[in-house]
């Protein structure tokens, strides 16, 4: 065969090997887990009830701190375990309720985008969900972090299950390891040196702390189990005394709660309407005002209070057909002129000289007086300046029509 021909013809096929599915590595499983927590997060923020428990199901379903710490570190592996299961709990707080028939959780009404009906894997209470949170980290509850603890209890005290919360936060504290409680109970922790022993010293008692405070405050006073509240602060060594006699102060505050201060009443910010003098009155004010100003309406004999106050004699008030006595009518005029010479006198000079200036500027007062003013303002610029010809002419004019309106004036 030509080498031409040979080298025309296509190369034999050969058979492709058939590719094998290989389980996922460990840093695939960690991104796997990382996009799950991403898209959670945007459909618990845009309100898709739905989608968000679709992802965070899944994501907590491939956590395990075990799995994730052989390639991962420990505390890495820690750290997205408590990512997830925290994102997880609050996707459930958002979508569930406690059902009245049988106190399972169900799904509430108006949750979410498509949260309306059966969701896969809903659990029917909240001891399900711890459960799953315990096998997740080890398999007892005293290594389940605090931060994933603390919204697990408050989504039990959310749906009104204190017994459950108090089940959780008990077998917690029972089952802490010996490093935590060398480290809540001690200044030095086994293989920790320098400044990250006190930093783990730090979080580990204020995650205590937190616990503690839950269980004292929360959780036993809505049992109404007060006295074993008091015992568990008494018998704690590990919550320092400042922090135990400030929950012992609280505790006191829940169960005598101080009586209500009565709420000062508001100032209205309205006036205050004043009191119209009664008509009943008025004879007996106009009297008595009468006689303190005698001199204005003339002489009149002095009246005592005690004469003021008796009543008219029967022979005063005119008789009635029938035998008895009328009461005597106060006439409007002396009380109107009463009132009207009160108040010129109280005014004193200022009323005087109003009634002076009224008398001169009424009918020709008031013109006389402008024509008056402008003829000697014109006078003083024609004597101190040179001014055209017409303002003399105008001048002259003024000065005539104010005499002529003089002699009609006193006409």
């Amino acid at each position: 065969m030509p080498a031409t021909l040979v080298s025309a013809l296509p190369p034999p096929a050969v058979a492709a090997a058939p590719k094998e599915r290989l389980p996922p590595t460990t840093a695939a499983l960690v991104a796997h887990l990382k996009a799950l927590h991403q898209k959670a997060s945007r459909a618990l923020i845009l309100g898709q009830g739905a989608a968000a428990w679709q992802h965070s199901s899944e994501a907590v379903q491939h956590c395990n701190i075990e799995r994730l710490t052989c390639e991962y570190g420990e505390q890495q592996a820690r750290q997205l375990c408590c990512r997830l299961w925290i994102l997880h709990i609050c996707v459930l707080s958002s979508l569930a309720e406690l059902a009245e028939e049988d106190g399972r959780l169900q799904i509430r009404r108006g949750a979410g985008d498509g949260a309306g009906g059966d969701l896969p894997g809903f659990p029917a209470s909240v001891r399900g969900v711890w459960d799953a949170i315990m096998a997740a980290f080890g398999g007892y509850a005293g290594n389940v972090d605090s931060e994933v603890l603390v919204p697990t209890v408050l989504l039990c005290l959310k749906l009104r299950d204190a017994r459950t919360a108090r089940d959780i936060v008990e077998a917690w504290l029972a089952t802490l390891s010996d490093d935590t409680m060398f480290l809540l109970q001690s200044a030095s922790g086994p293989g920790v040196s320098g400044a990250a022993r006190q930093q783990q010293r730090t979080m580990a008692r204020a995650s205590y702390l937190r616990v503690c405070e839950l269980y004292t405050l929360h959780i036993l006073p809505q049992l109404g189990d007060f006295p074993s509240a008091y015992e568990f602060l008494s018998v704690n060594t590990a919550v320092s005394a400042p922090a135990r006699s400030e929950l012992t102060r609280r505790l006191d505050s829940l169960r005598n709660p101080p009586p209500a201060a009565a709420a000062p009443k508001k100032r209205s910010r309205k006036k205050s309407a004043k009191p119209r003098p009664s008509t009943e009155g008025r004879d007996d004010d106009d009297d008595d005002d009468s006689d303190a100003h005698t001199p204005i309406l003339g002489p009149a004999p002095p009246k005592s209070a005690a004469a003021r106050a008796q009543p008219p004699p029967p022979s005063s008030a005119p008789a009635r057909s029938d035998g008895r006595a009328v009461a005597r009518k106060t006439t409007t005029t002396t009380t109107t002129t009463t009132q009207a010479a009160l108040r010129r006198t109280r005014t004193g000079g200022a009323g005087v000289a109003w009634q002076v200036v009224r008398q001169l500027m009424s009918r020709w007062g008031f013109t006389l007086f402008t024509l008056a003013v402008a003829a000697a303002l014109i006078r003083l610029l024609t004597q101190r300046f040179r001014l055209p010809h017409l303002l003399n002419v105008v001048y002259r004019k003024l000065r005539s029509t104010l005499k002529m309106g003089t002699k009609i004036t006193y006409i």
